[in-house]
Order: structure tokens, then C-alpha cells, then sequence
């Protein structure tokens, strides 16, 4: 709980300190897998969104557990859908980060106010050794 407590707070502030993952941008916050894995440990209520296409999304280097596929070229197009979570966490997180940056100014443009990219995307997360789901 207190380590919960601790994210959110880190979350919310959006501290600008790379030593421990997490770095503030235009709006949004960007993090480490390390640390994009432990917000999503402690927390089930984070939305987790793949900006990938969805050939990536399904293909051999597989998916965070739990995301949604939401290719950043419809990703507006998708802003009703996601508008009910605008004040939740939503984590971000395209090839190497790019996309996923992207996506995270699009959502912030939108009125989404906690908005976290993984740097370095699912390559980062995958070389972090976190798991993925892989439907092939």
C-alpha cells in the first residue's frame, strides 16, 4: 500500500529525475520499464494502450499483459472510447518510444491528465525481461 502510495505521488508530482526512471515532457511523464512495471504491479487500474499496429501487437514480439491495441495513426479516432479514463493513468508505449511520445501528446492535447510513456517501448520492456503475451 505504501509503495502505492509512493508511484502515485511520483505520478502526480511528475519529478524530473532520471535517476530513478522517471522524467517529466510536454505534459506527460516518461519512465523506465523497471518502473513501468512496478506502476503496473501496484496498480490494476492503469490502462495500459499498444501504439503499434496491430500486426505488431499480435506478432512474434508479442504485448504487455493487459494492453490495448490503439495504433497511433487512429488513436484519435479511439479519443471517445478512451475519454471515460481521462483522469485515470494511462501507459503508453509504442516500438522504441517514438509512437508511443506521440501518443502520449495526442492524449494530453485531448484533456487526458496522467499520461506515462515507456521509454524505449516494448523493446525496453522486453529487454528489461518483463513479460509480454504473445497469441502466435
Amino acid at each position: 500500500m505504501q509503495k502505492i502510495k509512493i508511484l502515485a505521488a511520483l505520478l502526480l508530482t511528475i519529478v524530473s529525475c532520471k535517476t530513478i526512471g522517471i522524467g517529466q515532457k510536454a505534459g506527460y511523464a516518461e519512465i523506465r520499464a523497471t518502473i513501468a512495471n512496478e506502476l503496473l504491479l501496484d496498480n490494476s487500474q492503469v490502462l495500459v494502450l499498444d501504439v503499434r499496429p496491430l500486426d505488431e501487437f499480435n506478432g512474434p514480439l508479442g504485448h504487455v499483459a493487459g494492453a490495448l491495441s490503439s495504433p497511433i495513426d487512429s488513436i484519435e479516432m479511439k479519443l471517445p472510447e478512451l475519454s471515460p479514463y481521462q483522469n485515470s493513468t494511462i501507459l503508453v508505449y509504442g516500438d522504441r518510444g517514438e509512437d508511443g511520445a506521440r501518443a502520449a501528446r495526442i492524449l494530453v492535447a485531448a484533456g487526458f491528465r496522467n499520461v506515462v510513456n515507456i521509454a524505449g517501448g516494448i523493446n525496453a520492456w522486453i529487454e528489461g525481461g518483463y513479460r509480454v503475451v504473445n497469441s502466435q
